[in-house]
């Protein structure tokens, strides 16, 4: 009989666009290399060197745009060797590879070990926390390698991420949308709903006002889920402590069968595309 992977022998590491709820990181077994945020000349370790509020605070006082970049294939290296110190098997699941080359210097770490599995899981923020917790109620029950493997590239493949954007501010000033489109965003506080299509952050939805927005937010659940499905979400703010309550209560309320798991806070790599005011939430239907 093939051995059993378990909360015992398998580690699980993520890059700091996984956008975790507070404590996450606290359980052994989970990993978190961090891309990094620069404001001008101060570097700082995105989800390590300051909290997602002190960042957003920073955001909004600042007159420039900070810029981001991804780890290296050596800081990956270092999270791998510490990791299989302990554990045998390791799951590196990591922000689409259509949006940053983290995935890729993962890849380069991960040849130089055995049991290292690394996916491209094409989402991302707490999205990728929400793959996490569920390979980890996996692993506490106890399941082969192949079933482990079937579940991630089933939450690759079949999981959703929709983000209801609080201005298209940042997206503009990151060269993510025209000036014309910000201007009209601003003007007639037409807000988009977007989400994580084949890799990449696809416009869903542009909507006027909170009852909107919720309105366009059930919409895509019943497009994705059927009304007894059973389904995992987590929802995800961006310094927005009203809108969340809201989105899990319109989930619970339309599948019964919904399993609430987290909320999820976007941190400095995100928070930087995206701005503060920010709203999402991600499911999987297993």
């Amino acid at each position: 009989m093939s051995e059993l992977l378990t909360l015992e022998n398998t580690a699980i590491v993520l890059d700091s666009t996984c956008d975790p709820s507070d404590g996450f990181f606290d359980r052994p077994g989970l990993y978190m290399v961090p891309l990094k945020v620069h404001f001008g000349d101060q570097m700082f370790r995105d989800g390590v060197d300051m909290t997602y509020k002190e960042f957003f605070a920073k955001l909004e006082a600042s007159d420039i745009l900070p810029t981001t970049s991804q780890p290296t294939a050596g800081e990956f290296t270092a999270a791998y060797e510490e990791a299989k110190k302990t554990y045998k098997y390791v799951f590196s699941l990591h922000i689409s590879g259509e949006m940053s080359g983290t995935v890729r210097a993962a890849e380069q770490a991960a040849e130089q070990f055995e049991d290292v599995y690394v996916y491209d899981m094409r989402t991302v923020t707490s999205a990728l926390s929400l793959g996490a917790e569920r390979l980890r109620a996996r692993l506490e029950q106890g399941c082969t390698l192949e079933e482990a493997h079937a579940y991630v590239r089933h939450f690759r493949d079949d999981s959703q991420l929709l983000v209801h954007a609080a201005t298209l501010e940042y997206l503009r000033r990151g060269g993510r949308i025209g000036r014309a489109a910000s201007l009209v965003g601003g003007v007639f506080d037409i807000k988009p709903l977007i989400s994580a299509v084949d890799g990449t952050l696809t416009g869903y939805a542009k909507v006027r006002g909170l009852k909107k927005a919720l309105a366009a937010m059930q919409r895509f659940v019943e497009e994705h889920s059927e009304p007894d499905d059973v389904l995992y979400f987590c929802v995800i703010d961006a310094v927005n402590d009203d809108e969340p309550p809201l989105i899990r209560e319109m989930i619970e309320r339309i599948r019964p069968n919904a399993h609430y798991t987290f909320q999820g806070h976007v941190a400095a790599v995100v928070g930087t595309h995206i701005g503060p005011g920010t709203a999402a939430f991600a499911l999987i239907v297993e």
